[in-house]
């Protein structure tokens, strides 16, 4: 070790006996650890804050179909619904997208604006071939993620339960395939893509850009409301989420969104003209389609080398909060929503 020499007389030159510099040096030091903690302190009290405004959106959309389905279930216009199939795709328009999902979530990004490190909607430019790209393999992911869905409802199913999800009345006419089409694939895409892709990811990547994939995800399950549906949206939003922290823009979140749930329209409106085994043809067709698309299209980003996203926000943060701190702070916030989901599963299993 160094050690700092002594004067004339013996003794150490320094008044004390402390190092001018090392205590300059230490100051400095606790200094910095002081702000360190302070900047923790305040990100961890941000997340608890953001996890308690996206919950309350969550609940909002919940609450307000909620108060509307029961109002609405005591107006004469009720039993209309109940029978039409172009009436129910219309009202769920107007309620499920528009008042509980737009505008909720609306008022959750212009409470927490200053939490934005970008645009509220990303739409940086993206050449056509990589959007194609990007949309193809989004598909593709969708399609393994109902297959991954399909086997967790044969596996509860061999444990005696059956899991079942709501269901719209199928088209029975040109107009009724049109307004599904609206009502199923076009506006959920957009309003969704909006609320998850744009508000709630645009609010938690300031946190890091992997953490604020993994939390939306969660916020993308839970507002489909039960547990078939939380599953597939969760590993779908996956995918959104990441394409769109990759490319910067939510086009191709939105397409991908609008594609996958277009295909079950597809199937109903093939039914409608064609018929039950024309349909299954199509079906399998376009999956088909969609399978080898996929596939090229990973080939390609991977010669690109379109998959290396800077997901630390190219920051280096010396307070950085942990990863398991991060969802612990937004559990106070999201503890209800899912106590919700969980209640409305028990309405879809059933014991066989």
């Amino acid at each position: 070790m160094y050690q700092y020499p002594y004067n004339q007389n013996g003794n150490y030159p320094y008044q004390n006996g402390v190092n001018p510099y090392q205590q300059q040096q230490y100051n400095e030091y606790m200094r910095r650890q002081l702000e360190i903690n302070r900047l923790r302190r305040k990100e961890i009290s941000e997340l608890i804050v953001n996890g308690v405004v996206i919950g309350a959106a969550i609940l909002a959309f919940l609450l307000v179909q909620s108060v509307i389905v029961v109002a609405f279930q005591k107006s004469s216009l009720y039993s209309l619904y109940e029978e039409s199939g172009i009436f129910q795709n219309a009202f769920n328009i107007i309620t499920v997208h528009v008042l509980s999902l737009g505008v909720p979530f609306s008022i959750m990004a212009l409470i927490l604006k200053n939490r934005f490190i970008g645009p509220l909607i990303p739409t940086k430019k993206l050449g056509a071939a990589k959007m194609s790209a990007w949309v193809a393999l989004g598909l593709g992911a969708s399609l393994c993620a109902n297959i991954i869905t399909n086997y967790v409802i044969r596996f509860v199913e061999v444990l005696g339960y059956e899991l079942s999800q709501p269901e719209l009345k199928k088209p029975d006419s040109v107009l009724a395939i049109v307004v599904s089409f609206f009502a199923i694939a076009l506006v959920p895409g957009i309003f969704e893509e909006y609320a998850l892709r744009c508000c709630t990811l645009g609010v938690l990547k300031k946190y890091g850009k992997g953490f604020a994939v993994v939390a939306v995800s969660i916020v993308f399950g839970l507002i489909h409301g039960n547990i078939i549906q939380f599953i597939f949206a969760f590993m779908v939003g996956l995918v959104l989420g990441y394409i769109t922290i990759v490319t910067d823009n939510v086009i191709p979140a939105m397409i991908i969104h609008a594609g996958n749930n277009s295909l079950s329209v597809i199937n109903d409106a093939v039914l409608y003209f064609s018929g039950k085994q024309i349909a299954t043809y199509v079906t399998g067709a376009i999956t088909i389609a969609i399978a080898v698309c996929a596939v090229i299209s990973l080939i390609y980003l991977l010669v690109k080398k379109e998959f290396l996203p800077k997901m630390n926000n190219g920051e280096n943060k010396p307070y950085e909060v942990s990863l398991g701190i991060k969802f612990l702070c937004l559990l106070p916030g999201f503890a209800l929503p899912f106590g919700m989901l969980i209640y409305l599963t028990t309405f879809y299993i059933k014991h066989k």
